[in-house]
């Protein structure tokens, strides 16, 4: 026997008692009682560590949760479209329910991004994007669906849950290159960058984390350095939140490799909390102000002007700088082994 909230069963068997062809019959003769079993299966699922549903790894008939999302009478009732949207949102933590969501799907997914009628509904469509984007074909489709520029009026907003969750959704789309290229072309870096400094920690993880990722695009670097990012990079480097950190060495990491940010990063005096990151804990932060310390303090990559070769010894010399920071990374690593805080 399943445990209470494993499956949709209860609110599909309502639903499908109360109508045919679109379902829509439950929206509109009971809609109080669609509403009560959505939040049941919500609030049974709401902590991913502790979800029956999440537990059972074969995907979910959502299809009826779908039909009644795409009513005029769910959007016009907010209790009841946040209801859903958070049904869809603990859906769409199963990858088999991500990958079996349609071009409609989205469309009626991305209808709730449209002069949301509350905060609420904003910031839980936000997530029920972030969720739906871990596939590849999803952020295509959300594209297409001309999703992302909601998401960028959420984020520049002043309701700091709804501002995070759109920052997640973003960062979710960063992951994959159509989604890279479409938040440049829409500006995106130029509105994130003043969000650095945000009061939210999260706001700040998700926005650095975006940053993160577009850095890797090489057409981003220069929309970063000329739009003052880097300082506030370099100051992240020290945060004590370990993601904030962690990301903000992958974008230096990612800059240091153009030789006017790798200036800046030097004169905004990123070297030493680069250095401090090699004696943490969190690997991710290690690895990445290994890479960024061998690009800005390293030999250099001179090559023959005639033949376009890298010289003999700048090579040698870059190679045996490198030993020397992998060394200074795997020490740091023995340290915290060896030093932890668990022990006695």
């Amino acid at each position: 026997v399943r445990p209470h909230g494993a499956t949709l069963d209860e609110f599909n068997d309502f639903v499908k008692s109360r109508g045919v062809g679109l379902n829509k019959k439950a929206v509109k003769d009971s809609p109080e009682r669609v509403e009560e079993l959505a939040e049941d299966f919500y609030w049974a699922n709401s902590d991913p560590a502790n979800s029956p549903n999440l537990d059972i790894e074969e995907g979910d008939e959502f299809h009826f949760v779908m039909d009644c999302l795409d009513d005029s009478r769910t959007k016009a009732k907010s209790s009841l479209s946040l209801a859903l949207l958070r049904v869809l949102k603990v859906l769409s933590r199963k990858q088999a329910n991500r990958m079996a969501l349609d071009e409609t799907d989205i469309r009626t997914i991305i209808s709730y991004m449209h002069k949301p009628r509350t905060a609420d509904i904003a910031s839980e469509v936000s997530s029920v994007i972030l969720n739906v984007c871990y596939e590849k074909g999803n952020v295509h489709r959300v594209i297409e669906e001309k999703g992302v520029p909601f998401l960028l009026d959420f984020v520049c907003g002043a309701e700091e849950d709804v501002a995070a969750n759109a920052a997640g959704a973003l960062q979710s789309i960063s992951y994959q290159e159509e989604g890279r290229e479409e938040l440049r072309e829409l500006g995106t870096l130029e509105l994130l960058i003043p969000l650095l400094t945000h009061t939210s920690v999260k706001v700040r993880s998700r926005c650095v984390g975006v940053i993160h990722n577009m850095s890797s695009d090489v057409h981003s670097i220069a929309i970063l350095r000329e739009g003052e990012a880097i300082k506030p990079l370099v100051d992240m480097l020290s945060a004590p939140q370990v993601a904030i950190c962690g990301s903000a060495a992958g974008a230096i990491q990612n800059l240091s490799r153009e030789q006017a940010s790798k200036a800046l990063i030097i004169e905004y005096n990123g070297v030493p909390p680069l250095s401090d990151l090699l004696f943490g804990s969190d690997v991710q932060s290690q690895v990445c102000a290994a890479g960024a310390l061998i690009n800005l303090i390293g030999p250099g990559l001179e090559c023959d002007p005639g033949t376009g070769v890298q010289l003999p010894e700048h090579l040698e010399q870059r190679r045996g700088f490198s030993k020397l920071i992998m060394l200074s990374l795997v020490t740091g690593m023995a340290f915290h082994g060896l030093f932890s805080e668990d022990d006695d």
